[in-house]
């Protein structure tokens, strides 16, 4: 067996930085932290060959003397924490000590600095110092990365093209300069401007000048709050894309990714239209989230993760109201890949085309019946009315008018939501479905104590379950939950956050079963099931929207048709 011995220090840093450097981008990330913690208003990149050869991070931040300068290429040297406590409130981006040193074992690295019109030039190759010099440099700081992972041909090789490791780049550059609106920013690429970010006044206007947008660009923005919690949104539903690569989340102006907040966003303005551009920004105690969780600092935990999903979730409405209710164009504009809305707004109370009501009337019957009728019904919605279903989550029919494409997802949440709230209510029973085989959920104190004060209610809305110790038995859910114990989890959730105003206990239950309990986007129904959703939907007091005011519907209108054809 090998001797047990000390590893070298050059050695432990090229391990530090396989978890803080990835790619450029990282680099680029840490240099931003830096910068920004040194109170810079003016921040400029400069590349070469999408980070590999070059990475140049100027600012005009603070500056550090001789003896700071030494300290920063080494390991665990900061000036951000000095105990333990700090950890617990911590303010500035960066706080670990491991940047400096990590990129500079890694690359080619010069540290040109300046403080009180005293100036220092350090250059390090590999992780070793090879001068220490006077130099002239105005108050501020400039940091060159050449040749990364010269020294790592392995690493170098997993590294994507230019244009890849240009646009991480890029979207660490716009996280920071959403996290700083009143610092500047400008990012060069082989000698040609990408980004020109000058200061301003709000968030929204550093996204239309990222993005190129007109003053006239729809904009919403809403605010929402749980114990303590803000959760500001920013929203421009008119720019969509195929992914969620243009949706930022800021938590006290540090740019991450929290699945606390991002599920809620993906939930509420995710569609078949694409995503968004969105701007979450989340103001939390610091006490009461640990950045400490991943070397890079991109991800966070969370003391109470359900009062930041409360708070995102309660600002959603805010949006929801100004959202369109329209047909999607599909044909690119002026180049650009994103899907555009038309500019109509909707409400809960939008209008919807003859056509679609006139669908609503055909499948509307005298008794309202459940989702499994008898065999001469069904035969006689096949006669009436002709379902096309398409990539395995829409339901497509003719109007009078155009065609009309049903969402399976939303259009199941609203037909439980309702069924759920009006058995909740006493007014009607939604009906149980006994468990083939009981299931169980471990419950905590607080699970058990809101179990307890709501258990009439929520046995009410069709569950039926037994506890035993930290164990939670569901034996029954409503008639149509597809996913029990997900829907009592999510129902338990719900009811700890206690913060919608605009919520009763009832709407909530409802709303998180049928959330998660509906048919999810992508499971596959057979034609019968869907001419059941599409019957029992047109039955529902508001059969156009989800419980969370997202469409059910759409039309495409034949005049659309007839315009793309050309006639």
């Amino acid at each position: 067996m090998s001797e047990i011995r000390k590893l070298p220090d050059h050695l432990i840093n090229l391990i530090a930085a396989g978890e803080v450097v990835e790619r450029p981008a990282s680099v680029v990330k840490e240099l931003l932290e830096n910068a920004l913690d040194s109170r810079a208003t003016e921040i400029e990149i400069e590349l070469e060959a999408g980070g590999r050869k070059l990475i140049a991070v100027r600012d005009n931040g603070e500056g550090m003397d001789k003896h700071d300068l030494l300290l920063a290429i080494q390991r665990h040297a900061t000036s951000k924490i000095s105990a333990s406590s700090d950890l617990n409130d911590i303010t500035t981006l960066g706080f670990r000590g491991e940047a400096l040193p990590s990129i500079a074992s890694v690359s080619r690295m010069t540290i040109l600095t300046g403080r009180n019109n005293n100036g220092w030039k350090l250059s390090v190759t590999g992780g070793r110092v090879d001068s220490m010099e006077p130099a002239a440099r105005t108050r501020g700081t400039t940091v060159t990365v050449e040749n990364l992972f010269f020294n790592q041909p392995a690493r170098r090789k997993f590294l994507r093209s230019e244009s890849t490791e240009l646009s991480w780049i890029e979207r660490i550059v716009t996280g920071a300069a959403l996290s700083r609106i009143n610092c500047s920013f400008s990012l060069k690429h082989n000698g040609r401007k990408v980004l020109t970010l000058p200061v301003t006044s709000s968030t929204a206007q550093r996204l239309k000048d990222r993005y190129g947008l007109s003053d006239g660009e729809r904009c919403v923005e809403s605010t929402g709050q749980s114990d303590g919690v803000t959760a500001e949104l920013t929203i421009f539903p008119d720019r969509r894309w195929a992914n969620r690569r243009h949706q930022y989340i800021l938590v006290n102006g540090r740019p991450v990714t929290a699945i606390q907040i991002s599920f809620p966003l993906r939930e509420a303005f995710s569609g078949p239209a694409g995503d968004p551009l969105i701007l979450c920004s989340v103001t939390v105690d610091p006490s009461m989230v640990d950045v400490n969780a991943h070397p890079a600092k991109r991800e966070l935990r969370f003391r109470k993760p359900y009062q930041i999903e409360a708070a995102v979730r309660s600002a959603v409405p805010g949006i929801a109201a100004h959202r369109v209710d329209s047909t999607v164009s599909a044909i690119p504009v002026s180049g650009q890949s994103h899907v555009s809305y038309s500019t109509e707004a909707y409400t809960r109370q939008s209008r919807v085309s003859p056509g679609a009501y006139q669908t609503a009337m055909d499948f509307e019957t005298p008794v309202k019946r459940e989702m499994a009728p008898s065999e001469n019904s069904v035969n006689h919605w096949e006669d009436s009315v002709e379902i096309i279903r398409i990539a395995g989550s829409y339901l497509v029919t003719e109007t009078a008018t155009g065609l009309l494409i049903v969402d399976q997802h939303a259009a199941h949440e609203r037909i439980l939501y309702e069924k759920i709230i009006e058995s909740v209510k006493g007014a009607m029973s939604a009906g149980q479905q006994r468990m083939l085989l009981p299931e169980e959920i471990t419950v905590d104190e607080q699970e058990k104590h809101i179990l307890k004060v709501y258990s009439s209610m929520i046995k009410q809305a069709g569950y039926d379950f037994r506890i035993t110790g930290d164990t939670l038995e569901l034996l029954s859910v409503p008639v149509g939950i597809k996913r029990g114990t997900e829907a009592v989890r999510e129902v338990l959730k719900a009811l700890a956050k206690g913060v919608e105003v605009s919520e009763t206990e009832a709407e909530r239950i409802a709303s998180a079963s049928a959330c998660a309990g509906a048919i999810k986007f992508g499971d596959k129904i057979s034609i019968t099931e869907a001419r059941n959703l599409f019957h029992t939907l047109f039955t529902m007091k508001d059969p156009f929207h989800c419980p969370h005011g997202r469409p059910t519907m759409i039309e495409l209108p034949f005049s659309e048709l007839e315009n793309r054809f050309g006639r």
